[in-house]
Protein backbone atom coordinates (compact mmCIF):
# COMPACT_ATOMS: atom_id res chain seq x y z
CA UNK A 1 0.00 0.00 0.00
CA UNK A 2 0.83 3.42 -0.72
CA UNK A 3 2.29 6.01 2.08
CA UNK A 4 -0.22 8.75 1.85
CA UNK A 5 1.26 11.04 4.74
CA UNK A 6 2.46 14.30 4.21
CA UNK A 7 5.98 14.96 6.21
CA UNK A 8 7.24 18.30 7.76
CA UNK A 9 10.14 16.93 4.73
CA UNK A 10 7.69 17.32 2.47
CA UNK A 11 6.22 20.83 2.96
CA UNK A 12 9.84 22.04 3.62
CA UNK A 13 10.19 20.56 -0.08
CA UNK A 14 7.12 21.96 -1.44
CA UNK A 15 8.41 25.19 0.10
CA UNK A 16 11.59 24.83 -1.86
CA UNK A 17 9.59 24.08 -5.35
CA UNK A 18 7.72 27.37 -5.29
CA UNK A 19 10.66 29.30 -4.26
CA UNK A 20 12.21 27.47 -7.20
CA UNK A 21 9.20 28.16 -9.85
CA UNK A 22 8.44 31.44 -8.73
CA UNK A 23 12.40 32.68 -9.79
CA UNK A 24 12.47 30.57 -13.01
CA UNK A 25 8.87 32.75 -13.73
CA UNK A 26 6.50 29.63 -13.66
CA UNK A 27 3.69 31.74 -12.50
CA UNK A 28 1.63 34.98 -13.91
CA UNK A 29 2.22 38.19 -12.08
CA UNK A 30 -2.08 38.20 -11.52
CA UNK A 31 -0.95 34.73 -9.04
CA UNK A 32 1.75 35.96 -6.93
CA UNK A 33 -0.38 37.25 -4.62
CA UNK A 34 -2.18 33.92 -3.46
CA UNK A 35 1.06 32.01 -4.18
CA UNK A 36 3.25 34.46 -1.89
CA UNK A 37 0.26 34.20 0.98
CA UNK A 38 0.64 30.63 1.18
CA UNK A 39 4.26 30.59 1.23
CA UNK A 40 3.95 32.39 3.88
CA UNK A 41 2.09 30.62 5.90
CA UNK A 42 3.56 27.19 5.16
CA UNK A 43 7.26 29.24 5.83
CA UNK A 44 5.50 30.45 9.16
CA UNK A 45 4.26 26.89 9.94
CA UNK A 46 7.85 25.14 9.00
CA UNK A 47 9.58 27.57 10.84
CA UNK A 48 7.08 27.33 14.51
CA UNK A 49 7.30 23.73 13.79
CA UNK A 50 10.61 23.71 13.83
CA UNK A 51 10.87 25.89 16.87
CA UNK A 52 8.24 23.72 18.97
CA UNK A 53 10.58 20.74 18.13
CA UNK A 54 13.72 22.46 19.31
CA UNK A 55 11.72 23.34 22.57
CA UNK A 56 10.86 19.73 22.95
CA UNK A 57 14.41 18.66 22.46
CA UNK A 58 15.71 21.27 25.02
CA UNK A 59 13.36 19.92 27.45
CA UNK A 60 13.70 16.66 27.52
CA UNK A 61 17.42 17.13 27.38
CA UNK A 62 17.13 19.32 30.74
CA UNK A 63 14.95 16.51 32.38
CA UNK A 64 17.38 13.73 31.54
CA UNK A 65 20.33 16.00 33.62
CA UNK A 66 17.96 16.85 36.07
CA UNK A 67 17.64 12.69 37.30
Amino acid sequence: MENKEITIADLNLLKDIVDLASTRGAFRAAEMKEIGEVYNKLTSFLEAVVAQAKAQEESAASNTQGE
